[in-house]
């Protein structure tokens, strides 16, 4: 499919986490975790109701579960508690026959210490000694055995909250907590092996051809089991300097602002090396061109933590078929200028053929209303649908579900559970045993369900004209209907308040702007455009109202954190 006409081009991708997601009500004994028949059962929700267009599921592979299924034990198979190979055949089958895409999650930097290569690596099997990163490491002053080079892992944060607890007593006032390294010694073979993330996720070798051709065809696994694309994780990782160079000191490093020991390094030898990273980029996506998938239209989205610049890089690597998180405007300061740039210089920045994206959340981020507030998180989200590209949604953002605070005896993240609040189970209906999400006694959970969002359950919430969930299925019906939202490309326009944001997408027929209030207090702002009336057909805060007429040079009124759309009359 020529890429002008992807399917990919505006759509709403729905993330699931599917251990928290849904549970299908026939399994016996219910298991407390969510299941692929359990979001089977769910997909008219998805398409008929709410009206996304795709699902990305986040990992569902056999996992021992240290990371939240990141830690891959088996590529080719489906976690025996979330079902099997069959139910994602009649997952693919059921979202298809509903018009819906299903991207999967692909995580190629690591695996599970549990995975048979590693066990094959850490036994020299032939074959197998290189598959993962090894190394005999150096011997320091006193002759004792220390990792190769400084590198560190990115799962760092237990060491800043444990300085307070005595386990670094000779830090003085002001010094950087160490830390984590990335290397991990291993009895067994008698060496390091380099595990970016957690001891258990030791990370493949990706400069070994071997490693590459696997990974490959695990892609092709599952591409032919109908999956439709791919979002793929941490890619930026498989881009490693194999001289081990240490990495220099990031002197913007600063322990009041940083929340990771991690960022003390800049990271330019442990990831985003372009010296290997460009390539191997570009032959995971050449997977998608194998003729045999010419026919189809696929698409990749790259989870990537870089700097702007790079990020650029990445994109134009394959632009027709794959591009990175627009993740920038999430690490934003809410206000008019900073977003403005940053819109301003993705969409000047963006390939002719590429697809741009807009999210606002996913499982390993404060939930939106947590982090920005009831009333910005519906501002965000109106923007946002109304901008080009894929919209993401992770499940429960269109409920406005909020971080929940989960008792240390329940936790499931290794790192403390700082991740568990953003990934409780999904509040269906209030009135039912644990909301809806599975019949399994409550102390079986996965995650214990936040009983604080009771009160806006999807239950609750379809009966309110004026709930998120309604708010967001009028948004993507109206940017499903409007040509200049399918087809228009993005224009900052000139407001004369310097609280107020607006920006223009416009067909041969269609104009609309959408008009958003920074601030919690009413504004009133002229917009420079060449219309001047126009109807509101959208509001962030009251979405029943009825369309109303507004002149753009006269002023628009605005009330607090409020989000307008206007079509041109």
């Amino acid at each position: 499919m020529a890429n002008q006409d992807s399917t990919w081009r505006q759509a709403v991708i729905y993330q699931i986490y599917p251990w928290t997601f849904h549970e299908d009500m026939k399994r016996m004994p219910q298991k407390g975790v969510g299941s692929l028949r359990g979001i089977i059962e769910k997909i008219p929700y998805i398409r008929e109701e709410l009206g996304a267009d795709a699902i990305w599921l986040s990992p569902i592979y056999t996992s021992p579960m240290m990371d939240g299924g990141y830690d891959i034990s088996n590529y080719n198979d489906v976690h025996q508690d979330l079902g099997s190979l069959q139910d994602f055949k009649d997952l693919i089958q059921e979202a298809h026959q509903s018009g819906v895409k299903v991207m999967v999650d692909f995580v190629p930097n690591h695996t599970s210490d549990q995975h048979e290569w590693f066990v094959k690596s850490r036994k020299r099997e032939k074959d197998f000694e290189d598959w993962y990163i090894w190394h005999p490491g150096k011997k320091d002053e006193q002759g004792n055995r220390i990792p190769p080079n400084n590198w560190a892992s990115v799962f760092s944060m237990p060491n800043k909250r444990s300085r307070n607890e005595g386990n670094f007593p000779d830090l003085n006032e002001g010094d950087w907590t160490p830390p984590v390294s990335a290397w991990q010694w291993d009895d067994d073979r008698k060496e390091y092996y380099l595990r970016t993330f957690a001891k258990e996720q030791p990370d493949l070798n990706w400069s070994n051809p071997l490693v590459r051709e696997a990974m490959k065809e695990v892609m092709r696994f599952w591409l032919d089991s109908g999956a439709d694309g791919f979002r793929i994780d941490a890619i930026n990782h498989l881009g490693k300097n194999m001289h081990f160079d240490d990495e220099e000191v990031n002197h913007a490093y600063n322990e009041e602002f940083y929340d990771n020991p991690y960022d003390q390094l800049l990271k330019e030898n442990s990831c985003g090396y372009w010296g290997s990273l460009h390539g191997h980029v570009w032959e995971i996506t050449e997977v998608l061109r194998d003729e045999r998938y010419e026919d189809r239209d696929l698409r990749i989205v790259m989870e990537a933590h870089m700097g702007e610049s790079d990020l650029r890089q990445l994109n134009d690597i394959a632009p027709d078929l794959a591009a990175t998180f627009n993740f920038g405007a999430m690490r934003l300061n809410w206000g008019v200028a900073e977003r403005k740039i940053h819109l301003d210089y993705y969409y000047q920045n963006l390939s002719e053929v590429g697809i741009a994206n807009q999210v606002n959340g996913n499982h390993d981020e404060v939930r939106l209303a947590t982090r920005c507030g009831d009333s910005i998180a519906r501002t965000v989200a109106v923007m946002n649908f109304f901008l080009p590209g894929m919209r993401f949604v992770y499940n429960g953002e269109e409920l406005g579900l909020h971080n929940a605070k989960v008792p240390h005896e329940k936790t499931r993240d290794h790192e403390n559970g700082y991740r568990d609040g953003e990934r409780t189970p999904f509040i269906w209906n209030e009135s039912e045993k644990n909301a809806g999400f599975s019949n399994a006694e409550s102390d079986q959970l996965w995650l214990p369900v936040n009983e604080d969002d009771f009160g806006i359950s999807l239950n609750h919430q379809k009966t309110d004209a004026k709930s998120s969930f309604s708010l967001y299925k009028t948004a993507i019906k109206l940017c499903r209907e409007l040509t200049s939202i399918q087809s228009g490309k993005y224009e900052s326009l000139q407001a004369d308040n310097a609280e107020v944001f607006a920006f223009e997408r416009r067909s041969d027929n269609e104009k609309v702007v959408v008009v958003v209030n920074f601030s919690s207090n009413t504004q009133r702002s002229r917009i420079a455009t060449d219309f001047t009336g126009g109807k509101i057909i959208l509001s962030s805060i009251d979405v029943d109202q009825n369309p109303r007429d507004v002149n753009l040079e006269d002023g628009v009124d605005l009330k607090p954190d409020e989000a307008l759309v206007i079509v041109a009359s």
